[in-house]
This record gives structure tokens, C-alpha cells and sequence, in this order.
């Protein structure tokens, strides 16, 4: 390839936010070594790992495996805590490093080695200023956290809440790809991921949904698959209720931004009713672990509903 023709191919810079987790960013450094890029030219695609608790452990497991990678790593650091600041920082790092198109991932999820490959391919079919791409379960997910219906993959999306506020139940920061041109239009208006939903999660919505007001279109990538690999620890039972009324948070905080009173106010009367049945079932569950976790679960996220609802606070999920 000529140095014309290879100024010509876009510049892809792969993000991942981390916040004291170099376990898992190990992890996802390891599998992203055998990346599968085909006739991709590497050096039109690097890594951007921002560091949200900034010390030596991740900029040195960065500096160790850096050399392992087919693709530059860029180390950076956002000492704002907060998942938004990471993520602006990551897209701010991005774009100054000339990238055409940002794509994120989680740092506690595999990707497969053509997973990137599928969201350019998809872009390049499309045009779309944002490709989601899609996701499945740990395959060592113990089965009653498959049972449950908690943890969804986008193949088992919840029934007739495929498309809440227009968008595709694919959509999600865990695996996107999205071009400098919406970036660059969103973020002219303020953050481009919002610092509202800093801790709660449901930036990533909220960034679509503005971005979708702008414009911008948008098209899933179905073969574009990570697997999402989550700690033992969100499996406890502190774990579930804290998973619980953080969604919780997050789906009201999205109703107040973008939903009218009426969206809203169904939403709490819904959250009430569910927090009460649970409340009134989860003694009688006790001896069955798969209903005990649901009904705990349920009760967490109506909570989180209620209480952010009355307060305008919600749970700091993401902070620490």
C-alpha cells in the first residue's frame, strides 16, 4: 500500500475506560494481542487506555504488554472519578490523536479477534455516524444468573422494550463504534457523554439518543460480538442489589432527561407496584435461590426508581 493510499484508510482508536481493575485489563490487553485486523493496515489503528484511578499498577501493566500487541497502546489518565470523565477524556485523547472513528470497549469483556473488523464493515455498508455491535454471555455464567433474565444478551431482548426511546436493543457503550463527525457535533453543545449519569450508568442512552437528534444514524452490527465477562462479585447478593438499583437510577435519570411527566410518573407507579409484590414474595422465595435473587433484584431496581425519583440522587455505582 502507498502512503496516499494509506493516509486514505481511517484512523480507528480502540478505547477502554478502567478504574482500578488491572486484573481484568490484563484480561482484555491479552486478547486483544491476537486481533484479527486482516488486510487492515495496523498502524492505522491504536489503543486508548484511560486510567479513572490514575497509579503505577495500570501504567505499568500498560508499559509491560504494550510490546505484545500488533496495534500501538496510548496510556492516559482521567483523575476526575466518575465514568463520564473517562469516557470524555477517551474521546477527547481520540481526536486529538487525528482518529476517524472511536470504538469503545469495556475493560472486563473479550472481544472476538474480528470483533472491530464487523463494526468497520458494517460502518462502511451503511454510513452510519454510530454501528453497535452486539454481545454474549460468559459461557461460566453460573446457570441461575442465565436463568434468570438479569444479565440479557442482545438475542433475548425484554419483551416490547426492544426499541425504548426509539433505539435498537443493541445499543450500548460496551461495543460501539462511532465516527468523528457526530463526536465532534455532539460535544460542540456540551460533554459528549453527559456528567448527569457520571455514576449511574445510562450516559452511553443518553449520548445516542442526543446524537440520534442530531441526525446521526445508527445500524447494528450482529456480527460484531464481545463477550461480557463479569466479576464473581456482581453475582452476590450485595452485588444484585447493588446492579439493581443502579439500573434502577439510571432508567429514571434517562425518563427525567428525555421522557415527558407522563413517561415518568408510569414509571414510578410501575416501580411502587414491583417494589411492593417483591417486598410481599421475597420471604416466601427463601427456599428457592434462582426466585430469591429475582425478587431481590427487582425490589434493588425499584428502589432506585423511587428513591432517585424523590431525591434527584442515586447510588454511586461508578465511583469507585
Amino acid at each position: 500500500m502507498t502512503a496516499a493510499n494509506l493516509l486514505a484508510v481511517p484512523r480507528i482508536a480502540i478505547c477502554v475506560c478502567t478504574h482500578g481493575r488491572s486484573r481484568q485489563l490484563a484480561g482484555l490487553l491479552d486478547v486483544l494481542s491476537a486481533i484479527d485486523l486482516e488486510e487492515y493496515p495496523p498502524e492505522r489503528v491504536e489503543l486508548i487506555v484511560i486510567d479513572n484511578r490514575p497509579g503505577r499498577e495500570t501504567r505499568e501493566l500498560c508499559e509491560r504488554m504494550a510490546p505484545s500487541l500488533p496495534i500501538v497502546l496510548h496510556y492516559a489518565e482521567e483523575p476526575q472519578p466518575g465514568l463520564t470523565y473517562a469516557r470524555n477524556r477517551a474521546v477527547a485523547v481520540a481526536l486529538a490523536r487525528n482518529a476517524d472513528f472511536v470504538a469503545f470497549i469495556d475493560d472486563d469483556d473479550r472481544p472476538r479477534p474480528d470483533w472491530l473488523l464487523r463494526l468497520l464493515e458494517q460502518q462502511s455498508t451503511s454510513g452510519a455516524d454510530l454501528v453497535f455491535g452486539s454481545w454474549v454471555l460468559d459461557a461460566d455464567l453460573p446457570p441461575w444468573v442465565r436463568e434468570s433474565g438479569i444479565f440479557r444478551s442482545p438475542d433475548k431482548p425484554k419483551r416490547n422494550k426492544e426499541r425504548r426511546y426509539g433505539l435498537p436493543h443493541f445499543a450500548s457503550g460496551c461495543n460501539l463504534l462511532a465516527g468523528r463527525e457526530i463526536l465532534e457535533r455532539v460535544g460542540a453543545a456540551g460533554p459528549v457523554f453527559d456528567h448527569h449519569f457520571r455514576f449511574s450508568g445510562g450516559e452511553d442512552k443518553d449520548f445516542f439518543l442526543r446524537a440520534h437528534r442530531l441526525g446521526a444514524t445508527l445500524a447494528c452490527a450482529e456480527r460484531s460480538i464481545i463477550q461480557r465477562s463479569h466479576d464473581c462479585e456482581r453475582y452476590s447478593l450485595r452485588g444484585l442489589l447493588r446492579r439493581g438499583m443502579k439500573n434502577g437510577c439510571s432508567q429514571i435519570n434517562l425518563a427525567m432527561v428525555h421522557g415527558d411527566r407522563r413517561r415518568r410518573l408510569r414509571l414510578l407507579g410501575a416501580a411502587c407496584l414491583k417494589f411492593l409484590v417483591s417486598l410481599v414474595l421475597l420471604p416466601f422465595s427463601v427456599f428457592s435461590p434462582n426466585q430469591f435473587r429475582h425478587h431481590l433484584y427487582r425490589l434493588a431496581k425499584s428502589w432506585g426508581i423511587i428513591y432517585t425519583s424523590l431525591s434527584g440522587r442515586g447510588l454511586n455505582y461508578y465511583s469507585r
